[in-house]
């Protein structure tokens, strides 16, 4: 009987080179990063903008009526201009600082701009409540 302690001398695994591994490897990446853009979006009413937030675990939604939003901030870079999209950040009377913070979302300054027209009343120089949403798509 040997006393000799077991050691592992090597371990093998199923090959990271085969069209099977890249396939499920790309089809799981795509799922995962599709079920967080469905996710994290930023929806608008005549009343409020709603933030909802999260992963395929959980989330939250945060949300701020129309009439107490009090500074819109978008920020872009170069490449972000180019490509259409950047960071919104917004904040409402009473807060310390953005209660919605969006980065990476696209048309930022559209919705900066639906957002002012709510506050005046005016959306596209109709009056709210007209059904406008394929102006923004």
């Amino acid at each position: 009987m040997s006393t000799q302690r077991e050691e592992v001398v090597a371990e093998f695994r199923r090959s990271t080179r085969t069209f099977g591994f890249w396939w499920r490897t790309i089809l799981t990446l795509t799922l995962y990063y599709w079920l967080l853009w469905r996710r994290n979006v930023i929806t608008v009413t005549n009343r409020r903008v709603v933030q909802r937030t999260g992963n395929i675990i959980g989330g939250e939604e945060t949300s701020i009526q129309i009439s107490r939003i009090t500074d819109v901030t978008v920020s872009t870079g170069v490449i972000e201009a180019i490509f259409g999209y950047g960071l919104i950040e917004i904040q409402s009377a009473g807060s310390g600082g953005a209660e919605i913070r969006f980065d990476g979302i696209a048309r930022p300054h559209k919705l900066k701009e639906i957002i002012f027209d709510l506050q005046d009343g005016m959306v596209d120089g109709g009056p709210v409540g007209q059904d406008r949403n394929e102006d923004y798509k």
